[in-house]
C-alpha cells in the first residue's frame, strides 16, 4: 500500500492544528456555558421566588398592621382611655387613608357585638371571624387564614390598654360599637385581605423578567390550594394544584412551615421542566415557578449551532491554508513540530534545532532561533519555579505567606528571634458582637464577620500594613515591620480614618440584609517592639510583642462604639495631619501609670 505523501500529511497536520483547538474550544466553551446558563436560570428562579415571597409576606403584614392599629384603638376605648364614639371615629378615619382595607369588622361574639366600618364611599363587607382564627388571635395577638379563592381574612385581638378588670365599658354613642370592657369578653378586629392583588404582582414579575416567554408561577397553601397562579394551564385560584408534577421536587414529609428551597428539573406531560420551589413558613405558603428546558436553555442552543459554523469555517481555511503552504513549510515545520514536542515533553537533551534551519533569514529561520531561546528559557524557568516552590512548600507549614515570600526573595532571616524595630499597632474590635451573635444565626454572623474582615484587610493593605492576626472579632494590623516606614504612625491613624468611613456606607447595606449595625472600636500605639519568627523548632511564627502591643488592645477596649483611640506616641509621630483631641490621662488595665489618650475625629 503506498504510505501517504508529505504534503498530505501536511495538509492533514495543518488542518488538525487548525480545527482540532477549534473543537476542543467549543466543546469546552460549550460546557462551561452550559454550567453557567443553568448557574444563571437557577439563581434567577430563587430570586423571583423570593420577590414573590417578600410581596406574599408584604401584602399580609401591610393589612395585619391596620387591623391591628384599629385594635389597638379599640383596646384604648375599653380601658377608657377615649369615648366609644371617638374610637369609632379614628378608626373610619384610618380605613379612609388605606388602600388595601375598604372596611374592618368589630366583633364581640359574647356580647352580641358585630359592625362594620367602612370607608363612606365604599358598601364593602368583611364576613365574620371563624372560630379557628379567633382562637389563634388569642394566642398570638393575630390570626391570618385563607378563607375562599383569592380571599383571606386577617384578626386582630382587641386588648384593653388599661388595667383589665376596671370595671363595665362605657356606653356607646348612637349608632357606635361598643369596645369590649376590659376584663370582659374578647373583641376582634377582622379585615379582609385581598389575595387577587398577588395574581396581578405574578403577572407583573412574569412580564419584566421573561418578557412574555413561557413560565409559570404559583403561589399555594398548605393544603395545595391554589392563593394564585400565572401562566398555569387549568389552574385558578380556589383550585386544587396537589396533583401538579412541581411538588415532587419538595423532600418526603416536608411542611411548609420550615423554611425550603429546592431548585431541581422535573417532567411535565413529557416535557422537561426546570424549576424551583420556596416556602413562605410566616403564612405557611410555598411559591413555585418553572419553565420549559429549552425556552430556559436557548441561548445554550444559539452558542452551539454558532460554535458548529465556527468549526466548519475553520475547516475550510485550515484546508485553503494548507494547499498554499505545504509545499514550501512542510519540511521544516515537521521538524520544528517534533522539537516542539520535544519541548512540551520536558526532553531538554534530545533537542536539535539544526544550525542549517537557524540560519535561515525568513520566518522559518526567526521561529527556529526563537524555539531554541524558548527551550533555553522554559529549562531554566522550569527549574528556578521547581526550587521555589519546594522552598515556598517547606516553609508555608510554619510561616505567614508575606513572610514567605520575603524569604524566598531573601529578605527575611529563616532563623527563630527578632529585631527592634519601630512600629505602629492597631487593633480594631467589633464592638458588643457576643450578644449580637447570640441572637442572630451563626452562618448569618460568620458571612456578616467574613466581609468585615475582608474590608479590613482591603484597608490595612491599601495603606501599606500587614494583618497579624485575627482574634475572634479582633483584627490586629502593624505598620512598620517587616519592612521599615517611616511614616508607618500615619499609615496606621489613616486605615483607622478609612474604617469608619466604611462602616458609614457598608452598614446601610447590613441593616437590610442582616438586620445589624456593626460598631468597631479602634486602638492605636507606636513604639519599639520586637519583631520578628516566634515559637520553636516545630512551629514558628512571624508577629509583633511588646508593651506597644499591650497599650494598643487596651486603648481598644476602652474605645466607644465607633471611636479611635491613639495614644501619645501616635500622635507625636503623626504630627498635625489628623485631628486628634486629647481625653485626658487614662488608666489602662495592668499598667502602673497612665496613660495620655487622645481621640482621632472624623473629617
Amino acid at each position: 500500500m503506498r504510505a501517504f505523501s508529505l504534503k498530505t500529511k501536511a495538509i492533514a497536520l495543518f488542518t488538525a492544528i487548525a480545527l482540532v483547538p477549534v473543537a476542543v474550544a467549543v466543546t469546552l466553551l460549550t460546557d462551561v456555558n452550559q454550567r453557567a446558563v443553568r448557574t444563571s436560570e437557577e439563581s434567577l428562579q430563587a430570586s423571583i421566588l423570593s420577590e414573590v415571597a417578600s410581596a406574599s409576606i408584604q401584602l399580609v403584614r401591610d393589612v395585619e398592621s391596620d387591623a391591628v392599629a384599629a385594635a389597638a384603638i379599640f383596646g384604648h376605648a375599653a380601658s377608657g382611655a377615649i369615648r366609644d364614639e371617638d374610637a369609632v371615629a379614628s378608626v373610619r378615619a384610618l380605613v379612609a387613608t388605606r388602600a388595601l382595607i375598604d372596611a374592618v369588622r368589630l366583633e364581640v361574639p359574647d356580647a352580641g357585638i358585630s359592625t362594620m366600618i367602612r370607608k363612606a364611599s365604599s358598601d364593602a363587607d368583611v364576613p365574620a371571624a371563624p372560630a379557628a382564627l379567633r382562637r389563634l388571635a388569642d394566642e398570638r395577638g393575630v390570626g391570618f387564614g385563607v378563607i375562599g379563592p383569592a380571599r383571606g381574612l386577617l384578626v386582630a385581638r382587641v386588648r384593653p390598654a388599661g388595667d383589665a378588670g376596671a370595671g363595665a365599658a362605657p356606653g356607646a354613642g348612637a349608632g357606635a360599637a361598643a369596645p369590649p370592657p376590659p376584663g370582659g369578653p374578647a373583641g376582634y378586629v377582622v379585615a379582609e385581605v385581598a389575595l387577587d392583588m398577588l395574581g396581578r404582582d405574578l403577572e407583573v414579575i412574569a412580564g419584566r423578567r421573561f418578557g412574555g416567554r413561557a413560565v409559570r408561577l404559583l403561589i399555594a397553601g398548605h393544603d395545595r390550594q391554589v392563593i394564585a397562579a400565572f401562566g398555569v394551564p387549568g389552574v385558578a385560584p380556589g383550585s386544587d394544584a396537589s396533583s401538579l408534577p412541581i411538588w415532587r421536587n419538595l423532600p418526603p414529609g416536608a411542611g411548609l412551615n420550615d423554611r425550603i428551597t429546592v431548585l431541581a428539573p422535573h417532567d411535565e406531560g413529557g416535557r422537561q421542566m426546570i424549576g424551583a420551589i420556596e416556602t413562605v413558613p410566616d403564612l405557611g405558603w410555598a411559591v413555585a415557578i418553572w419553565r420549559p428546558e429549552p425556552e430556559a436553555f436557548a441561548a445554550l442552543d444559539e452558542m452551539r449551532r454558532r460554535g458548529l459554523a465556527v468549526a466548519a469555517g475553520a475547516l475550510v481555511l485550515a484546508l485553503a491554508l494548507a494547499l498554499v503552504t505545504a509545499r514550501h513549510v512542510t519540511r521544516p515545520i515537521l521538524h520544528l513540530v517534533a522539537q516542539a514536542r520535544l519541548i512540551g515533553a520536558r526532553r531538554w537533551r534530545e533537542i536539535a534545532l539544526g544550525e542549517a534551519l537557524r540560519g535561515r533569514r525568513d520566518e522559518i529561520g526567526e521561529l527556529t532561533t526563537s524555539l531554541g531561546r524558548m527551550a533555553q528559557d522554559l529549562e531554566q524557568g522550569e527549574a528556578d519555579i521547581a526550587r521555589e516552590a519546594k522552598l515556598r512548600g517547606d516553609l508555608g507549614r510554619f510561616m505567614d505567606r508575606a513572610v514567605v515570600d520575603a524569604i524566598v526573595r531573601g529578605e527575611h532571616p529563616l532563623a527563630l528571634g527578632g529585631k527592634r524595630a519601630a512600629v505602629s499597632v492597631l487593633f480594631a474590635d467589633v464592638v458588643g458582637f457576643t450578644p449580637l451573635a447570640e441572637s442572630r444565626d451563626a452562618e448569618r454572623m460568620v458571612a456578616l464577620l467574613n466581609e468585615l474582615f475582608s474590608m479590613l484587610t482591603e484597608i490595612v493593605f491599601r495603606h501599606g500594613g500587614t494583618v497579624d492576626k485575627f482574634i475572634g472579632d479582633c483584627v490586629m494590623a502593624v505598620w512598620g515591620a517587616p519592612i521599615a516606614q517611616e511614616d508607618h504612625a500615619r499609615r496606621a491613624l489613616a486605615a483607622a480614618e478609612d474604617m469608619m468611613r466604611f462602616l458609614e456606607t457598608a452598614n446601610e447595606e447590613w441593616r437590610e440584609r442582616y438586620d445589624v449595625e456593626v460598631r468597631l472600636g479602634v486602638g492605636v500605639n507606636s513604639g519599639e517592639a520586637i519583631v520578628g519568627n516566634i515559637g520553636s523548632d516545630k512551629r514558628m511564627e512571624y508577629t509583633v510583642i511588646g508593651d506597644v502591643v499591650n497599650v494598643a488592645s487596651r486603648l481598644e477596649a476602652i474605645a466607644a462604639p465607633n471611636q479611635v483611640l491613639v495614644s501619645a506616641a501616635t500622635r507625636d509621630l503623626a504630627g498635625d495631619a489628623f485631628p486628634l483631641r486629647a481625653l485626658g490621662e487614662r488608666n489602662l488595665t495592668g499598667r502602673k501609670t497612665t496613660t495620655a489618650v487622645y481621640a482621632l475625629d472624623p473629617d
